[in-house]
C-alpha cells in the first residue's frame, strides 16, 4: 500500500514545470509518477510573477510562453493537479513566526544565502500543516525547491526537503 505524502512546491519548483531550467526534467518525471501537490497562495502568485518578470523585464520568454505557460499553471489547479493552500497572512502569531525565521536563518550569512518573507511563509505552512503531524518520516510532507538557501532552512527546521536541482528524487527524502 502507498502512503498518502503531500508535495509542497515552492516558487521555484513551480516554474521548473513550466519553463526549462536545471531540474525541470526530474521534477517533470516526479510530478507525473506522483500526487498530491501543494502549493500556498503566496507561492503560486509568486511564481506567476517569475514568469511575468523573464517576458516584461528580462525578455527571456515570447509572448506566447508567457501566456501559455500562465495558462499552464492555472490548468494545474483547475485538474487539481496542484492544490492552492491559503497562507495565514493576517494571523500576527504565524507572522511573528515568519519574522522569526528570517531573521533566525539570516544572521551573519551573505545575500545569497539568505530566506525572505515569502520562503518563511513557506516553511511556516508546511509545518503547521495537518499532514506535517505525521511522525512517520514517509509520511510527512516534503517541500521541492530549487532554492539552496530555502532548502537549508526548511532542513534545519525538521522538514523533509528535495532539492530538484542539487539532488536526485526523493525516494527517501532527506532529512535534519
Amino acid at each position: 500500500m502507498k502512503l498518502i505524502r503531500i508535495h509542497y512546491l515552492d516558487a521555484s519548483a513551480i516554474v521548473k514545470l513550466i519553463l526549462s531550467e536545471t531540474g525541470t526534467a526530474e521534477l517533470k518525471q516526479y510530478f507525473d509518477q506522483e500526487s498530491n501537490f501543494t502549493a500556498t497562495s503566496l507561492c503560486f502568485a509568486e511564481a506567476l510573477g517569475v514568469l511575468k518578470m523573464k517576458h516584461f523585464n528580462q525578455k527571456c520568454i515570447t509572448d506566447e510562453e508567457y501566456f501559455s505557460g500562465c495558462d499552464e499553471l492555472m490548468a494545474y489547479v483547475a485538474e487539481d493537479s496542484i492544490e492552492i493552500e491559503d497562507v495565514e497572512i493576517k494571523d500576527r502569531s504565524v507572522f511573528d513566526e515568519v519574522e522569526r525565521l528570517v531573521r533566525k536563518h539570516n544572521e551573519e550569512k551573505p545575500k545569497n544565502k539568505r530566506i525572505d518573507i515569502s520562503d518563511a511563509f513557506q516553511i511556516v505552512s508546511v509545518k503547521r500543516n495537518y499532514f506535517s503531524q505525521f511522525e512517520n518520516g514517509e509520511s510527512k510532507p516534503i517541500l521541492i525547491t530549487g532554492d539552496r538557501p530555502l532548502a537549508d532552512a526548511a532542513r534545519s527546521e525538521g522538514l523533509r526537503v528535495w532539492n530538484c536541482v542539487d539532488e536526485s528524487p526523493p525516494e527517501e527524502v532527506k532529512e535534519a
